[in-house]
């Protein structure tokens, strides 16, 4: 299997020609215990003129207030953008906030201030997207099918080397949350699974724990969210 980078190189070299750079993120999970707030990238490749971005979208933590990525993590279909003002785009409303102007004064900089993104939500809440920057005489429509496609197929080739967000809790823990998020009780958990009420408690415990929680219903968000309970 080739490596990540090779992968990524290679959809770079298939991009239509003229665009400027590529980035294909992925996160085990995107969001931190604060469902608002994403984590930073456990995989990020850039290419092009995008390489540039790494620094600051990282190093800054410019990724967590880019309104792309944002809008990227609450839909599944492709979208262009811009952070040009006069422009129609997705993200236009959001341009008015005052935590986006410092990814829009870099981007309309460097000239990549448009594009197109393809979010890909992924089983056990891996997130990924890929990202192209288009120059300024390129029709993003024209493209964004085929572009999209392209995507997909590079999230399929890259998915057997990527990291995978492992499940911590044990079979009774995540037994125990499920029936939580259904609105049992500690004793309402041991009847039902003829355990005494202190074991459930300690079950609990445990889990929420692991996960990091502030309280019982933390737990159950947190281990929802991830997939690690249904």
């Amino acid at each position: 299997m080739a490596p990540v980078s090779q992968l990524v190189d290679a959809a770079f070299a298939a991009c239509p020609e003229g665009a400027l750079g590529l980035i294909y993120d992925y996160s085990t999970t995107p969001f931190s215990s604060d469902p608002e707030r994403f984590t930073l990238p456990d995989v990020i490749e850039a290419r092009g003129a995008a390489e540039r971005l790494v620094a600051d979208w990282c190093g800054r933590a410019l990724y967590r207030t880019d309104p792309v990525q944002s809008m990227a993590a609450g839909i599944t279909c492709p979208f262009s953008w811009s952070y040009h003002p006069q422009e129609p785009s997705v993200i236009a409303d959001d341009l008015q906030r005052g935590e986006v102007g410092d990814v829009a004064e870099r981007l309309l900089g460097w000239a990549l201030a448009r594009g197109i993104t393809v979010p890909l939500h992924l089983p056990a809440q891996g997130f990924a997207t890929v990202t192209v920057f288009l120059p300024d005489n390129m029709c993003a429509q024209t493209i964004l099918a085929d572009f999209a496609l392209a995507a997909h197929r590079l999230q399929d080739q890259l998915s057997p080397a990527l990291p995978h967000l492992r499940n911590p809790l044990s079979p009774r823990e995540a037994q125990c949350l499920s029936l939580t998020a259904n609105g049992l009780s500690a004793k309402q958990i041991a009847y039902a699974l003829d355990r005494s009420e202190s074991m459930v408690v300690k079950h609990l415990q445990a889990a929420g724990a692991k996960l990091e929680a502030r309280n019982r219903s933390h737990a159950v968000a947190i281990a929802t969210r991830r997939r690690w309970i249904s």
